[in-house]
């Protein structure tokens, strides 16, 4: 993960333990304010296939590896909504991992075709015309079955499939 420095250009700040497999994913949390990991941290977590690595980044450019995680299906989109990591698939899998309880949560919904976030917002588009959205912020559980809660903002009356989201919040 190279970063700019004004006087010497780009500097190499992390490099991962040798993989056994090509990474397919990566993102990156610049800055992780109050969290369990401190303030000054960074995260970086990269996937291949079902396979997910999460690793702290210190500023002396060690990395502390977090955790390894499977959503049990291909992850197709991998990145943070604040210091939350969120893995989906169009399969309708999705896994967040909450950086304060430190816990990776794995949820079923409606095949995803779409998604964008807002804020603490996670939205998803999916193939029956419903856009679903998660507080991925408060980490929301059900009590009766530890599932995430995942709420239903809109359904195309036609079920067209949600293809592209864009949102914005003021």
């Amino acid at each position: 993960s190279p970063r700019m420095k004004e006087t010497s250009g780009w500097q190499q700040v992390f490099s991962s333990p040798r993989l056994d497999w090509v990474i397919e994913r990566v993102a990156l949390n610049a800055k992780v304010l109050g969290g369990a990991l401190g303030d000054h941290d960074k995260m970086v977590a990269v996937a291949s296939c079902s396979e997910i690595i999460l690793w702290a980044l210190q500023a002396d450019g060690n990395g502390n590896e977090i955790g390894v995680f499977h959503l049990g299906v291909p992850v197709e989109a991998l990145f943070f909504v604040g210091n939350q990591l969120i893995a989906t698939s169009h399969t309708g899998k999705i896994g967040v991992w909450n950086a304060v309880t430190k816990h990776w949560q794995i949820q079923d919904v409606v095949p995803i075709n779409s998604y964008d976030a807002a804020g603490t917002f996670l939205l998803l588009g999916c193939n029956n015309g419903s856009i679903y959205y998660v507080d991925v912020q408060k980490f929301p559980l059900r009590m009766k079955d530890n599932d995430l809660l995942v709420t239903e903002l809109y359904r195309d009356p036609t079920e067209d499939a949600v293809t592209a989201l864009s949102v914005y919040l003021t």
